[in-house]
């Protein structure tokens, strides 16, 4: 019987290939108002954040332009954002555990609309008990809050608990709860960047998951 209960995800880049567009979204917000692209750096350090991030990569914005970025930004996110789907794989995982009896969550930064509406698209939203979205986080990874705020609203002990996640600051908060952690290499996350964070599991594929849990 495996020690763990919850298992806890991210969502964009881990369950859903949804940073492309979350990227291209803001460059999109972007240029309209500062008539400029992203270079390769801000993209790499607005990837999965929330949109407070703007104000460490722009620290000159004005408050009307930052508004005007975030308005542009979900404009252009929800034209497309029907044509988000879930990875090889993902399906077929969620349903093996919710049926082998553990609690799913999902931790994410976006916003909770967002977040349902993908998770509703991709057929995804039924197996899971609690979606915490940004409206519902005290605090945001790599922080440890909002994944200690899960496994309370589960009542799982942190011990208990895996988080699966694509970026180092999904590593870096899973340690800081004293949970277990999984590098999910089959999405947007890269060994390079998330190996010397020495996640406990590093898997190329959705099935790996499946394989410990249940073995």
């Amino acid at each position: 019987m495996s020690r763990f209960k919850g298992i806890f995800f991210d969502l964009d880049g881990t369950l859903i290939n949804s940073e492309g567009l979350g990227t291209e979204a803001y460059n999109y917000g972007i240029q309209k108002v500062l008539n400029r692209e992203m270079n390769e750096t801000e993209k790499q350090f607005l990837l999965g954040k929330p949109f407070n991030a703007l104000d460490i990569v722009f620290p000159l914005l004005s408050s009307s332009e930052k508004e005007e970025i975030i308005e542009e930004t979900l404009v252009y996110y929800r034209k497309y954002n029907h044509l988000i789907e879930e990875y090889d794989g993902i399906r077929e995982m969620i349903k093996i555990l919710h049926e082998n009896g553990f609690k799913l969550g999902i931790v994410t930064s976006k916003l909770k609309q967002n977040a349902e509406t993908e998770l509703r698209n991709t057929g995804l939203f039924s197996f899971f008990e609690a979606v915490l979205a940004k409206e519902d986080c005290l605090d945001f990874k790599p922080s440890p809050v909002p994944l200690l705020q899960l496994a309370e609203k589960l009542n799982i002990q942190p011990k208990q608990c895996l988080y699966v996640g694509d970026q180092p600051t999904d590593i870096q908060a899973t340690h800081a709860a004293n949970m277990t952690s999984v590098a999910a290499l089959w999405g947007e996350g890269k060994l390079d960047r998330l190996s010397p964070l020495n996640p406990t599991f590093l898997f190329n594929n959705p099935n790996q998951l499946i394989e410990i849990l249940l073995n």
